[in-house]
């Protein structure tokens, strides 16, 4: 084995290295420090425990909770809005557990749209935007958002169509908790 070999071996065992260079959805793998510049946001957030977030809209009908992933700056934040009517809540705004799928996968129809907005410039807002396509949430009250969500996987969306980019970057969230 070479030392390179040997030394990351040791760090694995203590944790310390990390999993090979990310890959985009239909692409080549793209280095770690260019990723950052594509992409605007890590391959993975991890497992990131309890979160305070700040809930939008409370009272409106269309409550909905940000929790900041990353304070930047720029910074990155989780967005996650629960419409009645469509989606996991076409009967309604109800609390339980759901897997992201059908309605709530597509950015145009979901009920429960769970996004991450990345690197938000104050005066020009997210420089990309991105949805779950897959993933579980637990909302345990409805207003205000609380709950938890494991194994999310993000695609980039394009705005103007509502649809994944075509070739476009992807992240996960292996864990988080979130409320007041």
């Amino acid at each position: 084995m070479g030392s390179l070999t040997i030394a990351c071996a040791i760090a694995l065992s203590a944790g310390a290295c990390s999993d090979p260079a990310p890959t985009l959805l239909d692409a080549a793998p793209v280095p770690d420090a260019d990723r950052l510049t594509l992409c605007q946001i890590p391959a993975d957030y991890g497992a990131l425990g309890p979160r305070t977030g700040t809930q939008d809209a409370t009272g409106t009908g269309t409550p909905s909770i940000t929790v900041v992933l990353d304070p930047g700056p720029p910074k990155d934040d989780l967005f996650i809005k629960l419409i009645a009517g469509k989606g996991a809540f076409a009967g309604g705004l109800v609390p339980g557990t759901f897997a992201i799928g059908g309605a709530d996968a597509r950015f145009a129809d979901c009920g429960l749209c769970t996004n991450i907005l990345a690197n938000i410039d104050p005066t020009t807002g997210p420089g990309k935007f991105y949805f779950t396509d897959s993933g579980t949430v637990t909302i345990t009250t409805t207003n205000p958002v609380s709950g938890s969500a494991q194994n999310l996987h993000f695609v980039e969306i394009d705005l103007t169509t509502s649809t994944a980019v075509p070739g476009g970057c992807s992240a996960a969230l292996t864990s988080i908790a979130f409320g007041s």
